[in-house]
């Protein structure tokens, strides 16, 4: 009598708790092997993928199981793909990674242990073939406080809501002391957070103090004590220079070494030879006037201390005209 055939859903009842959480395992452990050894430049084949799962998971598989899971995945929209072997497309790659890195570097505020970690973080992006450059210890004051701010910062702002804080000043001491009121106490500021943006290798939050009608910013590495506060923010449109909203590109160039004060306009004559710094400091709005093979009259838009810490700097090659 020949052999009554099992019908699909009946090998299905017939598998034990272990082969189904072999099965779970398996296509698990093939994603991460996959995240973690390869790229475009360094495929695996089966007998490798194969290889892999039995040293760092204890797994076994055979070629067909393997391609079926990896095929799963890639239809679940993971980013696998099939060429002389299989591997993980990165989000991020090498260049892009060692981008982050150096711009990690240069950010201030942060602890070298906060560094360290989000370091660790971004090179974990990559795969086993990722080479992060060489960083050195930035050397740069560093606030503890630093990333519980940024948080705070970023949830007021996301609910609409008030913020107080002290804000500091360094001293001989490299220590960081909040400034001080007319009576030696502690000062606390109350203020409308509307916007966080980085210059300079530097975080300012965008903001008005509560008790004046003006926009100004403060470094968010010298916030200490910060406090997400219940009443709701001022509405922009009562703060003088944020009627409109506030564009962060327009903020910058207004406030080149973030400066506060009123953006004003001015007129500049300079030497061709510095147009560069013109636009590195002053964005790509400004406008040329009366050019000749030598100078050019330059307009520019920007608060008042901005403009004369400008010049000093560039001085010998520009001069104020209005």
């Amino acid at each position: 009598m020949p052999k009554k055939k099992t019908r699909p859903e009946e090998e299905v009842l017939t598998e034990t708790a272990e082969e189904r959480e072999h099965k779970k395992l398996l296509i698990l452990a093939l994603l991460e092997i996959t995240r973690r050894h390869t790229d475009v430049d360094h495929p695996m084949r089966y007998q490798p993928l194969i290889d892999a799962l039995g040293a760092e998971y204890g797994l076994t598989a055979t070629r067909k199981s393997v391609q079926r899971n990896l095929l799963t995945l890639q239809g679940a929209g993971y980013p696998l793909h099939f060429q002389h072997g299989w591997y993980y497309e990165h989000e991020f790659s090498p260049t892009e990674l060692n981008l982050l890195l150096n711009t990690l570097n240069c950010a201030g505020g942060l602890s070298d242990e906060q560094r360290s970690e989000l370091r660790r973080k971004i090179c974990g992006l990559g795969n086993e073939h990722f080479r992060p450059e060489e960083q050195e210890n930035s050397g740069k004051p560093n606030n503890p406080e630093f990333l519980h701010t940024m948080e705070v910062l970023q949830e007021a702002i996301r609910q609409g809501r008030m913020v107080s804080f002290h804000y500091g000043n360094w001293d001989v001491d490299k220590q960081l002391h909040p400034r001080v009121d007319e009576k030696g106490k502690a000062k606390l500021y109350h203020i409308n957070p509307y916007r966080v943006l980085t210059a300079n290798g530097r975080y300012y939050l965008v903001c008005n103090v509560d008790k004046y009608n003006t926009l100004t910013h403060f470094r968010i590495d010298r916030i200490m004590d910060i406090a997400l506060l219940k009443k709701l923010v001022k509405p922009m449109a009562r703060v003088e220079g944020a009627e409109n909203g506030i564009e962060l590109s327009e903020y910058i160039n207004n406030h080149p070494y973030m400066y506060s004060g009123r953006p004003k306009r001015w007129h500049i004559r300079v030497e061709r030879s510095i147009i560069n710094d013109v636009l590195d400091w002053f964005g790509m709005n400004v406008r040329f006037e009366h050019v000749t093979d030598q100078c050019t009259d330059v307009v520019v838009r920007c608060d008042e201390n901005s403009l004369n810490y400008w010049l000093k700097r560039y001085g010998d090659h520009a001069r104020l005209l209005t």
